[in-house]
């Protein structure tokens, strides 16, 4: 039977490693980081409404989700109109159905941040971005009472979630199989399988969402999943 947890595939790459062991030094820099970043939050709003190729525009959630991103590459936040599409600019403008000009202007102080506030985390996926293996990094932010509606994502990304505050009553479903963050506990899936979230807790939830390609790491490293054939996107 096909995993849907995919936590072993990745388990000896030095940043999974290095997060699963030194998360209680780490978790203090995320807190942190979201804090000092709590206009950005306050700005930079999820597009609740997303294109979906066979239904249209549709609703991705519903209630109070924020995202902050982590910058990895700082070539991506200085990138002209020339090399636009290979940086991490194109993704954050349409999350957040923003400006290229917004994201030029505020993903340098988000970097910037994430080198002073966050020194454990970024060594301890440093050796991950620089091999090209990791290729984009979120904080993600769900209050009680929201729903995120199923959906797939990127079929060349493997996700990981790493927990910062955990809420018993948040839970994520992927493709039917349902699973709370814990605080210390790391788990993956292919971003690609239909997956939702609710949270029905009291407090907010804080993860940490990390993409790993699944080319390079097929490429670089060897690992591989099975995936299952194509699907609606909702």
């Amino acid at each position: 039977m096909r995993k849907i947890w995919q936590e072993e595939a990745i388990s000896n790459l030095s940043s999974y490693k290095n997060l699963r062991d030194r998360h209680k030094d780490i978790i203090p820099e995320i807190i942190k980081f979201v804090e000092v970043n709590q206009p950005i939050l306050s700005e930079w709003v999820l597009d609740k409404w997303v294109e979906d190729r066979n239904l249209g525009r549709v609703q991705l959630w519903d209630g109070s989700w924020k995202v902050i991103p982590m910058p990895l590459n700082p070539v991506g936040t200085t990138a002209t109109e020339e090399d636009f599409e290979l940086s991490e600019m194109v993704s954050f403008v349409e999350l957040f159905n923003t400006t290229v000009e917004k994201v030029q202007e505020v993903l340098p102080k988000l970097t910037e941040s994430m080198m002073q506030l966050c020194p454990t985390f970024y060594n301890a996926i440093q050796e991950d971005v620089d091999t090209m293996l990791l290729k984009s990094c979120t904080i993600s932010k769900l209050s009680p009472g929201t729903k995120i509606n199923p959906h797939a994502g990127d079929i060349d990304s493997l996700r990981l979630h790493f927990p910062i505050i955990e809420d018993e009553g948040a839970w994520l479903s992927v493709r039917g199989r349902k699973r709370s963050w814990k605080v210390g506990e790391l788990f993956a899936f292919h971003d690609h399988d239909k997956h939702w979230a609710q949270h029905n807790g009291t407090h907010d939830r804080i993860v940490v969402i990390m993409d790993y390609s699944l080319s390079q790491l097929e490429w670089a490293k060897g690992i591989t999943i099975e995936k299952w054939e194509e699907e609606h996107a909702i």
